[in-house]
C-alpha cells in the first residue's frame, strides 16, 4: 500500500491489519502532494493499492486534480481516492469513476453530522465492487443524527485563528481547521482546561510540529473556542 503522509493514520494502520508492506511518502513543504515522488514510487514499488485523502486529513489541503490523475495513469493497481470531506469541499472524482477502471471513490456521511449512521460507501467499477461486496461486513449500519452545514463557521474560524498573533493557519476544504501555534502542548492544556479539546498534532510527524487541527463548531462552540484562545499568552 502507498500513501502520502502525513494523511490519515487508518490508512498505514490498516496495511498492517491486512499484513500489507506500506510505504509512505512525504508531502512537500505547506503539505503539498509530491507528484514526481509519487509517480517514482509508484514505478520503484508497483504498489496493489493507493490511498488519497481528498482533501487530506489532517492538513485540510485540497491536491490538484491533475496530479491524482497522473497517479491514476500510473498506477498497476486500484487507487482510492478518500472523500470523506466531500461536503466541504470544492471538487470531487465521483464524477470520473466511469473514466479510471482502477478508480475507487470512498464518502461517508460522519462528517456532516452522522456519525452515528457509521454509513460509508464506495464508488467503483461494477468489477471491483463485486468483488468488495465479497468482503463487506454484514450490519455494518447504526443509528441516525442531525445533519449540519459548517462552511460560514468555518470560514469565520480561519479568520480568528490567522488574527493570532504567531499563529499560521493552512487552507481547508474540510469541517476542521489546521493551525500551527507557537506551543501546540500548552495551547491543548490551556483549550483543555476551558472545556475545549482539539487534536494536538504536535509529535505526530515533522511537518506538523507545534499544530493543533481544531474541528469547526457550532457559533457557539467556536465563541467558547474563540474567548478561550484570547486568554492563551
Amino acid at each position: 500500500m502507498l500513501a502520502p503522509e502525513p494523511t490519515f493514520v487508518m490508512y498505514r494502520q490498516n496495511a498492517i491489519y491486512a499484513g500489507m508492506r506500506f510505504v509512505g511518502v512525504p508531502l512537500k513543504e505547506g503539505f503539498a502532494l509530491d507528484a514526481a515522488a509519487m509517480l517514482a514510487a509508484i514505478e520503484r514499488e508497483r504498489p496493489a493499492l493507493i490511498f488519497l485523502a481528498y482533501p487530506n486529513n489532517p492538513t485540510g489541503n485540497l491536491f490538484p486534480a491533475a496530479e491524482i490523475e497522473a497517479i491514476l495513469r500510473a498506477a498497476p493497481g486500484l487507487v482510492v481516492v478518500d472523500e470523506a470531506y466531500y461536503a466541504f469541499a470544492d471538487a470531487s472524482f465521483l464524477p470520473r469513476v466511469a473514466e479510471f477502471p482502477n478508480l475507487v471513490v470512498l464518502r461517508t456521511v460522519s462528517k456532516i453530522g452522522m456519525a452515528g449512521l457509521r454509513l460509508g460507501y464506495a464508488v467503483a467499477a461494477p468489477e471491483w465492487t463485486s468483488e468488495l461486496d465479497k468482503v463487506r461486513q454484514p450490519y455494518n449500519l447504526n443509528a441516525l443524527t442531525q445533519a449540519a452545514t459548517l462552511k460560514a463557521e468555518r470560514s469565520r474560524l480561519h479568520a480568528a485563528l490567522a488574527a493570532l498573533p504567531g499563529v499560521v493557519v493552512f487552507r481547508t476544504q474540510t469541517n476542521f481547521v489546521l493551525a500551527r501555534v507557537p506551543d501546540a502542548p500548552r495551547w491543548f492544556d490551556r483549550l483543555r482546561e476551558a472545556g475545549i479539546l482539539v487534536k494536538n498534532l504536535h509529535g505526530w510527524h515533522a511537518s506538523l510540529e507545534h499544530c493543533l487541527r481544531i474541528t469547526v463548531g457550532t457559533p457557539a462552540e467556536n465563541d467558547a473556542l474563540f474567548a478561550a484562545l484570547k486568554a492563551i499568552r
